[in-house]
């Protein structure tokens, strides 16, 4: 039996032989010959003769017919003439193109096409005139037959032939293809599971990932992370972050399960809620370094979500919201273009096509963020010292994230360029840096280069992550603005000291009117002790905050007390029966009011009260208007009251009125109150200024007017007051003759006459 099945194999393997020598040399064709219209053919001797001839004479001298070259014989003493075959193959004489073979026949040839190659459907054919037409072509036999190669094994063609190469993942063992996934771990990806059986291999993706059929993978990818359609919803004991961006990103996550529920994730519904004021970037830590990381934990998770839904989309997009941008491209290397750009609101990016991934096809993205400002303001630069610069980093360009599809771009073999749009008048062009986020703090590592244009700034990395740019500006802060500061305050302190002992010690002042020039002094004077002595406290956090939090109690404290001056003269002009204000009332608003604010402004946020460098409010989630806010506010409504009392006031010096000396009173207390407004509204009007170009003037105007208001308090209420002024000349004069100050007769019987007369009498002063 295993005689006649060796007989067999044998007799097969001889069977394909033959067929296979069959095919690659045909049978030769028939080339037609050169039709002869002028005599005739004589076959006996290949000549061609005149009709009349006779073709049976041997030593006919006819010319030799085409494909037959003339030759001379010695026929006994004469010599012959006769038609031997012409070979054309070695004489060079044929039509044969590229990759053919001529092959002689008797009177002419034909052309054989070199193995693995053909004309047409022929590899035998017979030559036409024109050399180019004669050529043989190379047979695809990959395409021909995908499945020549067998299995495991991948068809890859040459010129005039072809290879089999194992599959990734396979060995060749004795010229068989057999499974290995220990060969190419990641040949099924990074998310995947790899298994071998029995020579074949199967990829399975890892849980939480979802496969992606892509162009230039031998397998699908998992490449998609999913959710599952039983996976519970975290439950989050206590509002962290993390717990806030996970469920915010949750709801980006395709599903795994494709059947059941379909993919209509949509990158405007991602920046709609990315740009909403509750999302995750509105719930960061207080504490800065803190800050800083989740800031760069969001930056790495929305980029990865990004990504995430590129691959599933696979489409080119440019979607804009109201803070953050996403542009999507797609990446073909078959194009021509070398380089590959993509512009977005104020950056553009430049990859060379080199730089995608060995695939046909890939990815390009990036997120441009308008709203990290505040949040990223206070990061470090690593290798840059700002004590020692005297230099302060402030963010003046977008953060730009870029990746590239679904490859490692942690080492670019071509640098990536990208330019943002920078306001140069921010200051020194030659002060900018050009940075990426990592670990919490900006780093220039992996720079190339940079160049500074009018368009902008040029930046060139060797790398893709989350970048942008920095200026290091010139602090405002300097050793004049604070020696203006140290002894502008300590004059003050003096001056408001003296205000509020004249008020207590001179009888002819009390009033209501008197108390809340005694409060006000008293707030300014503790705020500016205070700012002189312990502004700068900042080793403890705790201290500097209780600092920061008594100077913005005093110095609301301050505008209250200015705002009930400005309602006790409306009293006592519009409402002529009733022109006094409790003390308690006064208190309670006073130093009730400005305890409530800052309550509430410590409960809502207490990392705002204490900075790196001041102990003064925080900059962060705009908690100074915790102080500017009801500032504006009390300025806004004395302003108000100021124009109603100067029209009231107008409309009764227009009138004859036995009144006029009260009138005249009013009136003056009028003059002083609104340029008590003045003094202490100018001052934070100019710190408003501060942020615009003449930043430096209007630096230096704040620091003289906000260190000056008790010399100008004590100037309006004491110097210009002239009963005051005699008082003081009576206790100088006293002092001089080392005696008691005696006070005059008209002092003493106004002193009396008040206590007869009404309380707005006494109020007066003038």
């Amino acid at each position: 039996m295993a005689y006649w099945r060796t007989i067999g194999i044998i007799s097969a393997m001889l069977f394909l032989v033959s067929d296979i020598s069959a095919k690659e040399v045909n049978d030769p064709p028939v080339c037609p010959k050169k039709e002869i219209t002028n005599g005739t053919v004589c076959d006996k001797n290949n000549k061609i003769c005149p009709t009349s001839d006779d073709c049976n004479e041997p030593f006919s001298t006819c010319p030799c017919v085409p494909g037959f070259q003339t030759s001379y014989v010695k026929h006994g003493n004469r010599n012959v003439t006769q038609c031997d075959d012409k070979d054309e193959c070695k004489l060079q004489k044929h039509q044969c193109g590229a990759r053919a073979e001529c092959k002689n026949t008797q009177g002419g040839y034909y052309c054989v096409c070199d193995s693995g190659f053909r004309k047409g459907d022929d590899t035998t054919f017979c030559p036409s005139n024109n050399t180019a037409e004669n050529a043989c072509t190379d047979i695809h036999e990959c395409e021909e037959n995908p499945n020549i190669c067998g299995l495991n094994k991948r068809c890859s063609n040459t010129l005039g032939a072809y290879e089999c190469i194992c599959k990734p993942g396979f060995l060749n063992i004795s010229n068989t293809c057999k499974g290995n996934c220990s060969i190419k771990p990641k040949l099924c990806g990074l998310k995947s599971i790899c298994e071998t059986k029995k020579g074949n291999i199967t990829c399975s993706c890892q849980s939480g990932f979802r496969a992606v059929s892509l162009r230039g993978f031998e397998y699908p990818q998992c490449n998609v992370k999913c959710r599952q359609e039983n996976e519970s919803q975290s439950q989050c004991d206590t509002d962290t972050f993390r717990c806030r961006m996970n469920k915010f990103l949750k709801n980006f996550i395709p599903s795994c399960n494709k059947d059941s529920s379909p993919d209509g994730l949509k990158f405007k519904d991602f920046l709609d809620q990315l740009d909403m004021d509750n999302s995750i970037f509105g719930h960061l830590s207080n504490d800065t370094e803190q800050r800083l990381n989740q800031t760069g934990e969001i930056l790495k998770q929305v980029e990865a979500t990004v990504q995430n839904l590129a691959i599933l989309q696979r489409k080119a997009q440019r979607i804009r919201g109201r803070k953050t941008m996403i542009n999507i491209g797609v990446i073909n290397r078959t194009s021509e273009s070398r380089n590959i750009s993509m512009n977005n609101h104020r950056s553009s990016i430049i990859l060379s096509s080199n730089v995608a991934s060995e695939n046909s096809e890939t990815f390009f993205g990036s997120v441009e963020y308008g709203n990290l400002f505040e949040l990223l303001k206070d990061a470090p630069l690593r290798g840059f010292d700002s004590q020692k610069e005297k230099k302060e980093l402030t963010l003046v360009s977008p953060v730009v994230s870029v990746f590239l599809g679904f490859s490692d771009a942690s080492n670019l073999s071509e640098p990536i360029l990208l330019q943002f749009i920078v306001d140069r008048k921010t200051g020194n062009p030659n002060n900018m840096h050009c940075v990426f986020w990592e670990d919490g703090a900006w780093s220039k590592r992996g720079l190339v280069k940079q160049n500074i244009s009018d368009d902008g700034i040029v930046c060139s990395w060797d790398h893709l992550t989350s970048f942008a740019v920095l200026m290091a500006l010139e602090p405002i802060e300097s050793w004049t603005l604070s020696l203006i500061t140290k002894i502008g305050l300590s004059i003050s302190i003096v001056c408001l000291a003296l205000a509020i002992i004249t008020f207590c010690l001179c009888r002819y002042l009390h009033g209501p009117r008197t108390t809340i020039h005694t409060h006000l002094c008293i707030s300014l004077f503790i705020a500016n002790c205070l700012f002189l002595l312990g502004i700068e406290s900042t080793r403890s956090k705790l201290v500097c905050g209780i600092v920061a939090g008594i100077l913005h109690a005093a110095y609301l404290s301050a505008f209250c007390w200015m705002f009930l001056e400005g309602l006790q003269l409306y009293l006592m002009l519009v409402k002529v029966f009733k022109t006094e204000l409790k003390k308690r009332y006064l208190l309670a608003v006073g130093y009730g009011v400005p305890l409530v604010i800052v309550a509430i402004s410590a409960a809502a946020y207490s990392g705002g009260y204490g900075t790196n460098k001041y102990c003064w409010l925080s900059l962060d989630r705009g908690f100074i208007w915790s102080f500017m806010g009801p500032v504006c506010f009390i300025i806004l409504v004395n302003c108000g009251i100021f124009v109603l009392t100067v029209w009231k006031l107008t409309e009764k010096m227009a009138t004859i009125s036995p009144e006029q000396g009260r009138l005249k009173r009013i009136r003056t207390m009028t003059v002083t109150s609104v340029a008590q407004l003045c003094i202490l509204g100018c001052c934070w009007a100019f710190g408003f200024l501060m942020f615009s170009s003449t930043k430096e003037v209007f630096a230096y105007l704040f620091t003289i007017c906000n260190s000056l208001q008790g010399v100008q308090i004590f100037f309006l209420h004491c110097i210009m007051h002239k009963k005051v002024r005699e008082e003081y000349k009576r206790w100088f004069c006293a002092i001089a003759h080392f005696k008691s100050p005696l006070y005059s007769e008209f002092s003493n019987s106004s002193h009396i006459n008040t206590q007869s007369k009404s309380k707005t009498s006494k109020e007066s002063g003038i």
